[in-house]
């Protein structure tokens, strides 16, 4: 039963990803054309690399897609640019609503593009940061009420 529910979704995702391949995406942080490519899909899915993803960790994941598109079409400013050796991947962030086991709740999503050798910007990854977000508003809130007090 659970093995059909996890297919379903995984299909369904496919078809928002495969629909997203098609269209052209741009991106107004870096004025350039993002190319979304099955790298992104396979590196989401755990399917390819070193690293293998648990079903929790690419459910999480995928459900983030359609997050990942908004903010690739409406992010203004890149929040880091990273050089590991030749590679060199770029971050944009944004606050998006995530509906969580029936709750929706604001998280912080992290949006990773690599560049390949021709220059072009690819989609490689998404992910949320729930718990450090949490721990941030904690630490936020208990810095302003010391202020005030």
């Amino acid at each position: 039963m659970i093995f059909l529910i996890v297919n379903s979704f995984k299909k369904k995702a496919f078809n928002f990803y495969n629909q997203w391949r098609k269209q052209r995406c741009y991106c107004p942080a870096l004025k350039e054309h993002i190319i979304i490519s099955l790298l992104g899909w396979n590196h989401l899915t755990g399917q390819s690399g070193a690293k293998k993803r648990t079903w929790n960790d690419v459910y999480r994941r995928l459900k983030l897609l359609t997050c990942a598109k908004e903010i690739i079409e409406k992010s203004t400013t890149v929040q880091n640019i990273i050089k590991r050796g030749k590679t060199v991947f770029y971050v944009l962030e944004a606050m998006s609503m995530v509906t969580e086991k029936g709750k929706k709740e604001w998280r912080k999503v992290r949006v990773i593009l690599v560049e390949a050798k021709d220059n072009k910007k690819i989609f490689l990854s998404v992910m949320d940061r729930k718990d450090k977000l949490k721990i941030w508003i904690c630490r936020s809130l208990f810095i302003l009420c010391l202020g005030q007090a």
